[in-house]
């Protein structure tokens, strides 16, 4: 319809869930709330066990991803790097302090692709116990974002102990009020059940291929969703909110992305 679709960026304290198959374009939707949320001067920390979201901190050179610039009103001068930093992990029960990694408008990346999976569930359940700790003072807007990415990997399914996801668990119930908002990614969306779903407002599924997913959404939205969605192009998502479209999903081509495609070399993370 090339209509623009806006999000109230406080809408983003009350979390988000983005979930697709791989190569369908979540990463993409959550790296375009996450670049709109730094060029608005909010926090951003990234727990990121791929390396993949290192190319934040370098402008996009891609020629496909730059020709669809046009279409969305973007020029090529727009592509854009942005300040921040990567840390490696290799100790999961090394301690961050969470306050010195909060920087307004800038990314800080956590890579946690050196660890096991069931190393990385003890990190993460970690980092969101050491928010609790930091004692943050209450407040109404979005000051800070946590992004966790490829978060199914917590399930015990998936080989995690499930300790992280308890705690994810627990940062969906009580962040909201400190003004911290978590971004949650994942291959699958019918696993977050129960406090996780309960507590997130803002859904995201891009084109997907689990059974458990499709049969949900059929469930809950009808089968015209259903078609919509199994037909969707890549960069274009489904899009639930209950202060928007009535609750009723509605999709969304996302933008493409102003900072670089691929991360950095393990020479240069190094």
């Amino acid at each position: 319809t090339n209509v623009e679709m806006y999000l109230e960026i406080n809408q983003l304290t009350t979390h988000t869930i983005v979930a697709g198959a791989t190569g369908r374009g979540k990463s993409i939707a959550a790296q375009v709330i996450v670049e709109e949320a730094l060029m608005k001067g909010v926090s951003v920390i990234v727990f990121d066990p791929t390396a993949q979201w290192s190319g934040m901190l370098r402008k996009c050179k891609d020629k496909k991803m730059l020709s669809f610039y046009p279409k969305f009103g973007l020029k090529e001068k727009d592509a854009r790097a942005f300040n921040g930093n990567v840390r490696q992990i290799n100790d999961a029960r090394e301690v961050i302090d969470i306050k010195k990694y909060i920087k307004p408008g800038e990314i800080q990346i956590f890579t946690i692709n050196k660890l096991d999976p069931k190393d990385i569930d003890v990190f993460v359940a970690n980092t969101i116990r050491e928010v609790f700790h930091s004692n943050p003072p209450e407040e109404r807007e979005l000051k800070l974002l946590l992004v966790y990415d490829e978060v199914h990997r917590l399930l015990p399914k998936f080989g995690g102990s499930g300790e992280g996801f308890i705690q994810v668990e627990r940062a969906c119930r009580e962040f909201r009020k400190w003004g911290i908002g978590m971004i949650l990614i994942s291959q699958v969306l019918s696993d977050f059940v129960g406090e996780i779903k309960a507590n997130i407002n803002t859904e995201i599924q891009t084109r997907t291929m689990d059974v458990n997913d499709l049969e949900r959404i059929k469930t809950k939205y009808g089968p015209g969703i259903l078609q919509s969605l199994v037909k969707a192009d890549v960069g274009v998502a489904m899009v639930q909110n209950a202060e928007y479209n009535k609750g009723r999903p509605y999709f969304v081509n996302f933008r493409p992305i102003l900072h670089n495609t691929h991360r950095l070399s393990d020479e240069e993370l190094e």
